[in-house]
């Protein structure tokens, strides 16, 4: 008796619907390609004397974050999910300002651009250098490859909608500069009065004009498409799933997903 309800045990588990009519999950998100590329650019002439006031950007690279997935195996033929991702990472972005001392000697004084985060964050962090945020929503359709039980691999298609964070560069302080007044006359020296220490003093006064400027811009949108590939694994009547996936951006990134979450 006890071979026969074992027998009938297993043949119900074998036979019973390996893959969820819905499923939800989250994920850790890592962007493998997606970087920004360093820049240089000159935001303020100073005339023939002292040159220019310059700005370098650093290369940002390895964003890293979390993920939120829903998906649908309902349809026939063709699956349906949904997915948001954020990643980030940090960067620095540099002012040097030509700065004469009381000998007439001009020297690029280097001013960070950073900021101290609002609370709670500043328990965390002081100062902090710029952030490079990649928001990506994606739709996808996607078409099982093959039926093999409990494991379910599938390619697919869909549509991207891409959102990123100002980058505080060249062009980003002009903007700042244009909209404080009071750094701006900071950072301008006086090549008739030199000030040794204007440089930090204007450094004291760039973290209030950084955030509120990035407060002030509109984050860079884009709508592209991407490929999918990927694999769900989940076992029958258990109603949890485990999932990872590649995306490739068309012309943009390439980014992995590994994560879970419950399907029913």
């Amino acid at each position: 008796m006890r071979k026969i309800l074992f027998a009938a045990a297993i043949a119900l588990f074998a036979s019973t619907q390996a893959f969820a009519i819905v499923g939800a999950g989250a994920h850790y998100v890592m962007n493998t390609t997606g970087s920004l590329k360093a820049s240089k650019g000159s935001v303020y002439d100073l005339g023939p004397t002292l040159g220019t006031i310059d700005v370098e950007q650093q290369k940002a690279s390895g964003l890293q974050g979390l993920g939120f997935k829903l998906w649908i195996d309902l349809l026939p033929i063709i699956d349906i999910e949904g997915t948001f991702n954020v990643a980030a990472t940090r960067y620095k972005t540099s002012l040097f300002i030509p700065t004469p001392d009381e000998n007439g000697t001009i020297t690029r004084k280097e001013i960070h651009l950073a900021y101290t985060p609002d609370a709670p964050y500043n328990m965390y962090f002081d100062r902090a250098d710029p952030l490079y945020g990649i928001f990506t929503g994606d739709v996808s359709i996607t078409y099982p490859i093959t039926s093999i039980p409990v494991i379910r691999p599938y390619a697919g298609l869909g549509i991207t909608y891409l959102a990123s964070i100002p980058v505080i560069n060249a062009d980003f302080t002009k903007k700042m500069l244009e909209n404080s007044k009071e750094l701006t006359d900071a950072l301008i020296p006086d090549p008739n009065n030199p000030d040794p220490a204007a440089a930090d003093k204007a450094a004291s006064k760039v973290g209030d004009a950084l955030v509120k400027t990035l407060k002030n811009s509109d984050y860079k949108t884009s709508i592209t498409g991407h490929a999918i590939v990927g694999v769900r694994l989940k076992l029958p009547i258990i109603p949890l799933a485990v999932y990872s996936n590649a995306k490739y951006y068309f012309g943009n990134d390439f980014v992995l997903e590994v994560g879970g979450g419950l399907a029913i």
